[in-house]
């Protein structure tokens, strides 16, 4: 079922195989999830890790709701608190540390000789990040054939929501990336991955922790943890808050900035991108005006007649 919507849902299907063996040597035999079988599946186990702990019992909670919602008796666990739930709050990079950034990866340089480092392609990767708002993920999954230079949009497959997807990019980006470009075709013909290592094999996402760190060191900006950040997935919430704030005072209505945004950064709802609403609001107070300007068309005032 999730999959017809357009989830991967690689995890669900091990999550889905794991429940069924330890419901099996439990010895259910009906459709049916007990309040005590739940509880000792969700039980923490030693030594795991809470975003473990936490997938399992959600997983389960969502796999009994399904159960009920196709006409089965069961119990449905509660929702286990999750420590990003209405707490965490991205870092948001000025225009000004977004300058440092650039100038940090512009001089970055490699004393030893090392065939695996993805140095070369953090000026432009980072550029492409916080000049699109796409993901990491998705940056580096791209094909040579998926970056169009000519008409200046980038191809965005096998994306998060299973949903392919064209993102245009500006100018000023496809010179830089044309200026990649040319120097990545001297290098070994090893992958047709855009972004490639010195040794032209593709790139791995965790790989670049290290350099982001030597990167935020070198702006001259704090890092307060990996979790807390800033992150450099902190780049796409950045995109996403300034994009906001500029369109707002260009004097778009924030109303139909909304899903247009949605879609650009390849939300699966507009559920999705509804928090940006609030922290462009928090960022920038003067754009409250313009979103209570939003309810008064939801809720219009209504004339009473005696």
């Amino acid at each position: 079922m999730r999959r017809n919507l357009g989830f991967k849902s690689i995890s669900t299907g091990y999550s889905l195989f794991a429940f069924d063996d330890f419901a099996n040597r439990k010895g259910l035999a009906s459709i049916t999830i007990t309040k005590e079988l739940a509880d000792e599946w969700c039980q923490r186990r030693p030594n795991e890790a809470t975003d473990t702990w936490s997938h399992r019992n959600c997983f389960l909670r969502q796999f009994s709701i399904y159960i009920f919602n196709i006409g089965y008796e069961t119990y449905i666990p509660l929702k286990l608190p999750s420590k990003h739930d209405d707490t965490f709050i991205p870092y948001i990079y000025s225009d000004r540390e977004l300058r440092d950034i650039y100038r940090a990866c512009d001089s970055l340089v490699l004393y030893d000789k090392h065939a695996r480092s993805t140095l070369m392609i953090l000026p432009v990767l980072v550029r492409m990040l916080a000049g699109t708002g796409i993901r990491i993920g998705e940056a580096l999954n791209l094909h040579c054939n998926d970056v169009d230079l000519e008409q200046n949009y980038l191809v965005l497959k096998g994306c998060k929501n299973g949903k392919d997807r064209i993102v245009p990019i500006s100018g000023s980006l496809a010179d830089v990336c044309a200026q990649y470009r040319k120097y990545r075709e001297l290098l070994p013909r090893h992958s047709d991955y855009f972004f490639v290592k010195l040794n032209g094999r593709a790139c791995v996402g965790k790989s670049f922790s290290y350099w982001w760190k030597t990167i935020l060191k070198k702006a001259g900006i704090k890092q307060r943890g990996d979790i807390v950040g800033p992150r450099i997935q902190d780049l796409r919430h950045s995109f996403c808050v300034n994009s906001m704030s500029r369109l707002s005072r260009e004097g778009n209505d924030l109303y139909y900035i909304l899903p247009i945004l949605s879609t650009y950064v390849g939300h699966q709802s507009l559920a999705a991108t509804d928090g940006y609403v609030r922290m462009t609001s928090e960022m920038y107070p003067d754009l409250l005006n313009k979103t209570d300007g939003i309810c008064s068309y939801i809720y219009p005032k209504l004339k009473y007649r005696n």
